[in-house]
């Protein structure tokens, strides 16, 4: 499934406590530059890795937080911190038996955001990389105990067939499918259901032939699906895959919530658009086009402000500082996050007072005809 599945393990002390040093060993190869000068890991470093017996997993070495001599310095200390939305396990180093004052308010951060956590010594001195592993895996449930079915509550049998609508325009990436079309064959699959993919001109030729148990669309032809679908077949469920992922990695319920806040808007009112990935942006930008658009064109407000971020950036300051500057906050699906990272931003949001909901179930809202 790529990283946006996959668990991630964070290292995390101070400077020269043999951060990179582990996560080298624990890859067996030189994954990152480890050097006897302090600070040589700048940005965080994100390496994939297949652990026997698991799956995939990510790991992420990091800064020493301790690095704050300079401003540049501080700046790497606050992108480490950063990574810890984002991780399912923080592995700490400590440089002597008991943490001294830096490694202390690091562990209190970490459990502030409630991460397990494996403590090992400087360099993991004594440890082998195995036993390394086996502390890790301890600290972690298998992935497959933790997320969430991706169809959701639906029973898919074996040979139910599902059918895709998956558009081709100019924000698709040539060569390849999504990440959440391709999340939805292997599920698919893992199952023994059928999968059926198809782009929307042939959606008409393809309901002759099948009867699905189950469509799904991308979700700027929601509306375009749903007409077709309530004419030849109406019994027939249509979701999206950002809805879908709104079960699988955000908040359902906070996401309905959130919908409320769309016929509450009002001229000069700002929007945060929260997109996990960063890409090229062209007209057809489902976020940063569409979306706008859409709003724009439902609520009958040209002056609605809207604010973007994007990959793993910071959410505003603003969004924590001063209430009410956002009247809205709309969520990606978050293919390509991890779920601690986008439950980490809808519980900012929430925190903060601003209603948060979802691409999928936004668009669905403003196009689909009742």
């Amino acid at each position: 499934m790529g990283r946006d599945t996959a668990t991630h393990i964070g290292f995390y002390g101070l400077m020269n406590v043999g951060k990179s040093t582990l996560v080298n060993r624990l890859t067996g190869q030189q994954t990152v530059i480890v050097s006897a000068e302090a600070g040589t890991t700048t940005d965080p470093v994100r390496r994939s890795y297949e652990l026997t017996d698991y799956g995939p997993v990510v790991l992420v070495d990091t800064a020493g937080v301790d690095d704050t001599q300079s401003e540049l310095g501080q700046l790497r200390v606050e992108r480490s911190l950063q990574t810890l939305t984002e991780v399912d396990v923080a592995v700490v180093l400590l440089y002597g038996m008991e943490p001294c004052t830096e490694e202390q308010r690091l562990l209190d951060t970490v459990q502030a955001n409630e991460i397990p956590t494996v403590i090992l010594p400087c360099r993991a001195a004594g440890l082998s990389a195995e036993e390394v592993w086996q502390r890790i895996r301890q600290a972690i449930p298998h992935p497959s105990q933790t997320l969430p079915p991706f169809f959701g509550d639906r029973t898919i049998a074996a040979g139910d067939v599902l059918l895709l609508v998956c558009p081709i325009d100019s924000a698709a990436p040539a060569g390849r499918l999504i990440l959440p079309q391709v999340q939805a064959l292997r599920a698919a699959l893992d199952l023994h259901a059928v999968a059926v993919t198809v782009q929307p001109d042939e959606l008409p030729q393809a309901l002759t032939q099948w009867r699905p148990r189950l469509i799904i669309t991308d979700s700027q032809v929601f509306r375009e699906v749903t007409e077709v679908v309530k004419k030849r077949c109406p019994e027939v469920e249509v979701t999206s895959f950002s809805v879908l992922l709104a079960d699988l990695k955000g908040d359902k319920t906070l996401y309905t919530e959130g919908l409320q806040a769309v016929d509450r808007l009002r001229a000069g009112d700002r929007v945060l658009i929260i997109e996990n990935c960063s890409h090229q942006v062209t007209c057809d930008d489902i976020g940063r086009s569409k979306i706008p658009g859409w709003l724009q064109e439902y609520t009958g407000i040209e002056s609605l402000e809207f604010v973007f971020v994007s990959g793993r950036d910071p959410l505003p300051a603003e969004l924590h500082t001063t209430p009410g500057y956002f009247a809205l906050a709309v969520q990606c699906g978050g293919c390509v996050a991890t779920r601690r990272m986008v439950q980490a931003r809808i519980r900012a949001a929430h925190r903060n007072g601003v209603p948060i909901t979802n691409y999928g179930m936004l668009i669905r809202k403003m196009r689909v005809r009742p």
